[in-house]
C-alpha cells in the first residue's frame, strides 16, 4: 500500500508540474503574441503618407479640372509664338517666343496651405525648355515660387522677387537637378506640390524630391507655364487634370 500511495504522490507531482509548465507556456506565448502586434502597431502608426486627390479622403477640392470642356473659365487664344487651347480633355500650351507663357488658375482663391497635383505630358522640349507651378503668387507673379521641370528631366525650385529697383530677381531654393523620377519627354508625369507654413514638399511620381523651408510668401496665386528658352525652336505641354485640395495636419519631409 505504502508503494501504491508513493506511485500516486508521483502521479499527482508530475502532473502538477506540467500543469506549470503548460501555464507558462501560454503565457510566454500570449506575452510574445502581444509584443509581436505591438511591434506590428508601432510600425503603422510612424507612417505618414501625403494624400494625393483620389486618396484625401473626405475633403472636396478646392480646385479641380480635368479640361472635358472649357466651362471653368481659361484664358485661351492665340498670338504670335503663343497657343493656350483645351481640347481632346488637355489644356495645352506652346510658346516659341523665348519667354514663359502663363495660366493662372481660373479662380479668385488665395490659397495659402494646401496641395495641388498637376498631371501633364511635354510634348516638345528641348533640355532647357521647362514646364511646371507658380505658388502663392501675387497678381503679377513678380513674388512667388516656380517649380520647374526640364526637358532634360531634371528639376529646379526658385524664389522670384523684385528687389529693391523693381528689378525680377530669382533666388534658387534648390539647384537644377536630374532624376529618375521625372518622365521623359512623351511620358506623363504627375507633380505634386504640398505648402503648409513655410514648408514646401515637392513630389514627383510618387516620390517626394526635395523639401524646402522659406517664410516669405504665406499666399497668393496658382498657375501653370511653360518656359521657351533662348536655344530652343519652341515648348509644348498638354495639362490632362489640375486637382487643388487642402493641406493635411502633418506633410511629410522626407
Amino acid at each position: 500500500m505504502a508503494n501504491k500511495h508513493k506511485f500516486k504522490g508521483i502521479v499527482v507531482g508530475l502532473s502538477v508540474v506540467s500543469a506549470c509548465l503548460l501555464y507558462a507556456l501560454l503565457i510566454g506565448n500570449s506575452y510574445f503574441l502581444f509584443q509581436a502586434q505591438s511591434n506590428s502597431s508601432a510600425k503603422t502608426i510612424r507612417v505618414t503618407p501625403l494624400p494625393t486627390p483620389t486618396t484625401a479622403g473626405t475633403n472636396q477640392p478646392l480646385f479641380f479640372d480635368n479640361f472635358a470642356n472649357a466651362s471653368k473659365g481659361w484664358s485661351l487664344g492665340s498670338v504670335s509664338g503663343y497657343s493656350r487651347s483645351i481640347d481632346n480633355s488637355a489644356l495645352t500650351l506652346a510658346d516659341a517666343n523665348h519667354k514663359t507663357l502663363t495660366e493662372s488658375l481660373p479662380t479668385n482663391t488665395h490659397f495659402d496651405d494646401f496641395i495641388v497635383t498637376v498631371s501633364f505630358t511635354l510634348l516638345q522640349a528641348s533640355n532647357d525648355d521647362s514646364v511646371g507651378l507658380y505658388v502663392r503668387g501675387d497678381s503679377n507673379l513678380d513674388h512667388d515660387y516656380r517649380i520647374d521641370i526640364y526637358g532634360d528631366n531634371s528639376f529646379a525650385i526658385n524664389k522670384e522677387l523684385l528687389d529693391s529697383k523693381n528689378i525680377p530677381r530669382v533666388r534658387a531654393l534648390v539647384n537644377q537637378t536630374k532624376t529618375s523620377a521625372i518622365h521623359p519627354p512623351g511620358q506623363q508625369n504627375n507633380i505634386t506640390v504640398a505648402m503648409k507654413g513655410s514648408l514646401l514638399v515637392l513630389r514627383i511620381n510618387g516620390s517626394v524630391i526635395d523639401t524646402v523651408i522659406d517664410t516669405d510668401y504665406t499666399t497668393g496665386q496658382i498657375a501653370l507655364f511653360v518656359q521657351n528658352s533662348n536655344s530652343s525652336s519652341g515648348v509644348e505641354a498638354a495639362f490632362s487634370s489640375v486637382a487643388v485640395y487642402p493641406a493635411p495636419q502633418k506633410l511629410p519631409s522626407s
